[in-house]
């Protein structure tokens, strides 16, 4: 029989893998969201479709985020998150089929609308499994690796399409690698993702014993999601108009713009995951929680400053400020949204609900800077740079008047710890 001792390393090892089975998932599931942003043109001509309905084959996935957020923590309940998630993977690989076969924009906007009902599904399952396996003084750093998913799919799509297109410019190749991407990670999820032991269990969203309607009564659940809209205006304010802005304010060619974007979002996978990390290492969940607060002040500020700098090295100042402050924030609100609620079994719930605030927020952010240009004949940067700061502001002052709740290490686990550290210098 295995002590005691080795059962937590062999569980802790096997958290650490289902990280990581999860985080590749939810990369294919990314890259099949956002693979139509970088050929939405090539898309547009080859379908001789217009500009609305190609905002709607890129667009659609936030308004299902939205639709589908909370009833996908009923799914997980009566599934469990290891079969909901194969499940969820496997949907969006039939929509990737469909639409790589698709032949006209009706076709394509199916299989983009079934794509969706599977990413909604993994944006609820992923962090609610990393919430049943780490306890919460422990969960900022594998969240962190989680909230980077999109940002790797964001910058492989604006780095890589034109290697994967070719000469010829097929934008159906980038469904060929999205295909590819979901196979790996269906086999990965079915093969390393479990649940925890019922006494390692952290938070147990797949306990049907509490409603799931609970989750409404708690104030903090109604901030956070404050937080997520303000947060999804302001990014979605900058990933759909900063390279335009850069191009017509600051006379950049298109395509060095485009790179830009690329490359902070590349950084952005890094940055959140330090910014997790760094979250680990303050003790006081309050101290934690100020932290982030301040962070997501200065980050709306660098909002505003994107849209009025022109020199390069300007640029780079804010982009570097950008990455840094989103990755913590971003860490931070995937972690928290499991917090808001005193009940671990509600963590589902209350992440089911940021999610679908923090979707609106985004389907929001770029129609409403949108407007706000063609109402300006594509001047007013100024007052697209206030509706993102403002945004955003509201999000980072609202983080310091969360109530959260958490496990916080006892001294008796630090001490603990700190023995067991002891011991493995000793051998």
């Amino acid at each position: 029989m295995a002590a005691p001792n080795d059962s937590k390393k062999n569980n802790a090892v096997r958290a650490w893998l289902i990280v990581l089975a999860i985080f590749i998932a939810g990369i294919a599931m990314a890259w099949t969201q956002n693979k139509v942003l970088p050929v939405i043109g090539l898309v547009q001509v080859d379908l001789n479709v217009s500009a609305g309905i190609a905002g709607w084959i890129s667009g659609i996935f936030n308004v299902l985020g939205i639709v589908l957020a909370f009833p996908a923590v009923a799914m997980v309940r009566k599934w469990g998150v290891v079969k909901g998630g194969v499940i969820s993977i496997a949907v969006t690989l039939i929509g990737a089929v469909i639409g790589f076969f698709a032949g006209d924009e009706y076709m394509l906007l199916v299989s983009r609308v079934i794509e969706g009902f599977g990413i909604s599904l993994i944006s609820i399952i992923a962090p609610s499994t990393i919430s049943m396996w780490f306890p919460s003084h422990k969960r900022s750093f594998p969240m962190g690796i989680w909230s980077s998913w999109q940002m790797v799919a964001i910058a492989g799509g604006f780095l890589l399409t034109g290697s994967i297109i070719g000469p010829d410019a097929v934008w159906k190749h980038m469904w060929i690698v999205s295909i590819i991407l979901l196979a790996l990670g269906i086999i990965l999820f079915a093969a390393i993702v479990r649940t925890p032991p019922a006494d390692e269990n952290y938070a147990d969203v797949e306990d049907t014993s509490i409603k799931i309607t609970e989750v409404f009564k708690y104030k903090a659940v109604y901030i956070i999601g404050i937080i997520g809209i303000g947060f999804g205006v302001a990014i979605m304010t900058f990933a759909t108009w900063i390279a335009t802005y850069w191009t017509n304010a600051a006379g950049l060619d298109p395509a060095v713009a485009n790179s830009i974007v690329g490359y902070v979002y590349l950084a952005e996978i890094f940055t959140a995951m330090i910014g997790g990390w760094i979250l680990t290492r303050f003790k006081s969940l309050k101290s934690r929680q100020r932290f982030v607060a301040i962070d997501g002040i200065l980050y709306a500020f660098v909002f505003f400053a994107a849209y009025h700098v022109i020199d390069m090295w300007a640029i780079v100042v804010v982009c570097v400020l950008y990455c840094v402050l989103e990755g913590i924030f971003a860490a931070a609100m995937w972690t928290f949204a499991t917090q808001v609620v005193p009940d671990p079994r509600l963590a589902g719930g209350s992440t089911a609900l940021f999610s679908m605030f923090l979707n609106f927020g985004m389907m929001l952010g770029g129609p409403i800077a949108g407007m706000i240009l063609d109402a300006t004949a594509g001047t007013g940067w100024g007052y697209v740079a206030i509706v993102a700061t403002v945004a955003q502001l509201i999000g980072g002052i609202s983080f310091g008047l969360l109530k959260l709740h958490g496990d916080e290490e006892t001294e008796a686990e630090i001490l603990e710890h700190e023995a067991d550290k002891a011991k493995e210098l000793d051998a």
